[in-house]
């Protein structure tokens, strides 16, 4: 008898069954919210994003709030189950190596999920209910667990505000990738740039706020801080 021709890729991913459909109502809500914000996003876009019908979301979910409830939980869970795991295999391991690990981490996560840096840019800018939610339930965890391990790697550094500096320049990136992709003609979303983009992150930011660390704090210096600090004002 003669061989059956192998099934190509292609054929292989058309034949794929599509997500769940509650999988795709979050995926598409998150996208929705992190594009248009929660007051600008739809259930009739996001169910037909989703190819879904309208009432099967109000059948899952009560309100808009409870389906933006939902989306975020989603986000925010996969956030900390990949996170999560790097801090589990490198307990043993030394904080500066730790750190350098997270943020690589970090920056494959916020190549592959953009959204959550823009529905943050969006929520994280008008204090109410639902940036409440966010600080309550998901914020202020990862920001202790964040900023107790530059503690610990970096002793006297301002954490909150290494903190920040690392998110912004970690995810600001692949939230605009398609204006880096019009300005340079690279797409930063191929895992050589995610790659390529982590180990800038590792090797400017963390390699030069240890070595300021690290620096002596002599009379000269402290003379000069104020002074720098006040031109980089003007």
């Amino acid at each position: 008898m003669p061989k059956r021709a192998p099934r190509s890729r292609s054929a292989s991913r058309r034949r794929a069954k599509p997500a769940p459909a509650p999988e795709r109502i979050l995926s598409a809500a998150l996208s929705a919210f992190a594009e248009r914000g929660f007051e600008g996003a739809t259930t009739r876009e996001i169910a037909a994003a989703a190819g879904v019908p309208q009432g099967l979301i109000t059948y899952h979910y009560e309100s808009k709030q409870a389906l933006w409830e939902a989306a975020v939980d989603s986000v925010f869970a996969e956030l900390a189950n990949d996170l999560g795991g790097v801090l589990a295999a490198l307990g043993d391991v030394d904080p500066v190596a730790r750190w350098r690990a997270l943020t690589k981490r970090f920056a494959r996560f916020a190549a592959r999920r953009p959204e959550l840096h823009c529905l943050m840019t969006h929520e994280g800018a008008h204090d109410g209910p639902r940036l409440r939610y966010l600080v309550d339930r998901h914020l202020r965890p990862l920001f202790e667990a964040s900023t107790s391990l530059i503690r610990e790697a970096v002793p006297g550094v301002d954490v909150a505000h290494l903190h920040y500096v690392l998110i912004g320049a970690v995810a600001h990136l692949f939230a605009v990738a398609p204006e880096f992709e019009r300005l340079t003609g690279r797409d930063p979303r191929t895992p050589e740039m995610i790659d390529a983009h982590a180990s800038a992150i590792a090797d400017w930011l963390l390699d030069g706020a240890l070595a300021h660390a690290a620096a002596p704090s002599t009379p000269a210096r402290r003379r000069k801080e104020p002074r720098a600090m006040a031109r980089r004002a003007l």
